[in-house]
């Protein structure tokens, strides 16, 4: 790049110091050497590392680079050692030149796109045919009287073809899908800068001004170097079709080739064929528009219904979901509320209105208020006024300053979830604790403890009660005896029914004192029982195990105590012993 931008300070250089005799020489040399170094550069690039995918690209820089020295080498020879057919020979390379960059340019052409894009490619070929009319004008209808033999003619005409197959095959890229990238700019400017330059060469050399036409020769190796810039990374092996920016410009093309044509000198033939051509081009291509323009048409019209009806299905489903919801708020067995972020009441619906009149308790308004400042998503938790607890949930509606408040009830379920749970611990008949919690409680407890008493109490004489009085006999006894088992427990203490006519105490209390309250206990036992007007009497057989001395967990200190009262029950019974 920066070898590029030395060659064009050099061409600047060059037109400042315009000379007739000196300007060819010195246009000559800058061309040469800036050649010679694009074409070591392509052999460095394309042709020494095995396997590029454009070595084309450098075997044409090189071919390029060979007629242009070939060229120069047969211009400084006198005419005997300069004969006509040597220079037809030296413009062979820079037609093969042509032909592989013109092979190089429709291999990046995706013509699978043609049924898609056929305005960008009639764009294309409109562009150059009227690159061709210009062609002709300057260049092509002087070559017959240019050309010194016919070998030279041939030779001239096939490199001009050549030059052509290049001219269509960019312009196609160009518009079709050279657009957007800065790498496809740099093609674009390399094949724009390298097409001006030929035209520019070639016109004023079949008019023989050599002073204007090797000022056009320095600008090949900076187009060349442009081009190699390109394809040194590789391109994709086809653009993207994508419109043409201006879609005036082969317009304006047109209009301005039938102002030149009209000012110069041209065969009638070639005049009526190029116009003839070209406003075929265009009709064609207003045939293709309007089809193209109908088409858009109605897909436009297509998706205009289709966009109507389904904006009429929408409506239709967000009037009939703002009266679901409008019946489900209404319609609601349980109480709904809308409330402002600041929790403000804004309204309620019929159930709400029921329970709460105009406004809810201050105390659930006050939890409310806490709550729905910070909602940021739906929400479940529970509320509780005074008397009543609610499972609440929170709807923020989105895009609004309001939330919806749903209010169910649970107080009643809380209550039977509490009696549920007192009944699984605790004996129906005597509202004593039953051995589960009984179990459940000391055991947490223990370690906590430095001592403590379990007492273990059998009823003598229940049978005997319940077969002479009956069973409602027996389960007053019952009742009774839990009574009795209370009467003096301190707060901490705990009486539990294990089952039948077997109670359980756990006493917070050293040995003397368990003593006492034991002895205490037997004496309330011993009193008669009164019930329907009978006097029944039982007597309690009391073991007794200490903590931590005969136990350190529960199912110990119950053995323990177990067969402590067993021993008693078996000799002397209405007595207590320690284990």
């Amino acid at each position: 790049m920066t070898k590029m931008y030395q060659t064009a300070g050099s061409y600047l250089l060059l037109l400042l110091t315009f000379d007739p005799v000196l300007t060819p020489v010195l246009a000559a040399c800058l061309t040469i050497t800036a050649l010679s170094y694009v074409a070591w550069t392509a052999y460095t690039r394309f042709l020494k590392p095995p396997g590029h995918p454009y070595r084309l690209i450098g075997h044409a820089v090189l071919l390029f680079w060979l007629g242009i020295v070939l060229n120069f080498v047969l211009a400084l020879l006198p005419s005997r050692f300069h004969p006509v057919w040597s220079d037809a020979l030296a413009n062979v390379t820079l037609t093969l030149f042509l032909f592989l960059i013109a092979r190089t340019l429709t291999r990046l052409i995706d013509w699978s796109s043609f049924r898609q894009n056929r305005l960008l490619y009639l764009d294309g070929f409109i562009l150059f045919g009227m690159s061709f009319v210009f062609g002709y004008v300057l260049i092509l209808q002087k070559l017959p009287e240019f050309a010194r033999s016919s070998l030279e003619l041939a030779a001239m005409t096939l490199y001009s073809l050549c030059f052509l197959a290049v001219l269509l095959s960019f312009l196609i890229l160009y518009t079709t899908g050279l657009r957007g990238s800065m790498r496809h700019r740099q093609l674009i400017q390399a094949m724009t800068l390298f097409c001006v330059t030929n035209f520019g060469y070639y016109t004023f050399l079949v008019r023989d001004q050599l002073e204007w036409m090797v000022l056009f020769l320095p600008l090949y190796p900076v187009s060349l170097s442009l081009l190699m810039t390109y394809f040194q990374e590789v391109p994709q092996a086809a653009t993207h079709p994508r419109v043409l920016p201006r879609p005036y410009l082969p317009y304006i093309c047109l209009a301005s080739l039938l102002v030149w044509i009209s000012f110069f000198d041209v065969p009638q033939v070639v005049y009526i064929l190029a116009i003839t051509i070209l406003f075929s081009l265009f009709l064609v291509r207003q045939i293709f528009s309007e089809r193209l323009n109908q088409t858009l048409l109605h897909e436009h019209e297509g998706v205009q219904f289709d966009l109507a009806r389904q904006v009429k299905e929408q409506t239709s489903l967000i009037e009939i979901r703002k009266e679901e919801y409008r019946r489900l708020f209404l319609d609601h067995p349980e109480p709904i509320i809308q409330v402002t972020r600041t929790a403000n009441m804004q309204t309620m619906n019929p159930a709400a209105q029921s329970r709460f009149t105009d406004r809810l308790p201050d105390r659930l308004m006050h939890q409310l208020r806490q709550e729905v400042v910070r909602l940021e998503s739906s929400r479940k938790l529970v509320l509780q006024d005074k008397t009543h607890t609610y499972q609440t949930t929170l709807i923020p509606v989105p895009d609004h300053d309001y939330v919806y408040v749903l209010l169910s009830d649970i107080t009643e379920t809380l209550e039977q979830e509490q009696w549920l749970e007192n009944l699984s611990y605790h004996d129906v008949l005597t509202r004593l604790p039953n051995r589960r919690y009984f179990e459940e409680q000391l055991e947490q407890q223990l370690p906590k403890l430095h001592v403590g008493s379990l007492l273990f109490i059998d009823l003598d004489g229940f049978k005997q009660v319940n077969d002479q009085f009956g069973h409602d006999a027996g389960d007053y006894v019952l009742q009774e005896t839990a009574n009795r088992l209370k009467l003096h427990l301190r707060e901490d203490e705990v009486a539990a029914r294990l089952g039948g006519d077997e109670f359980i105490v756990f006493l917070l209390r050293e040995k003397t004192e368990t003593i006492q309250y034991t002895e205490t206990l037997i004496h309330q036992l011993n009193q008669p029982f009164t019930f329907q007007g009978s006097q029944m009497s039982v007597t309690p057989s009391i073991g007794i195990a200490r903590y931590p001395d005969d136990g350190t967990t529960t199912s110990q200190l119950l053995i323990q105590a177990d067969e402590a009262m067993y021993s008693i029950k078996q000799r002397e019974k209405n007595a207590y012993r320690f284990k």
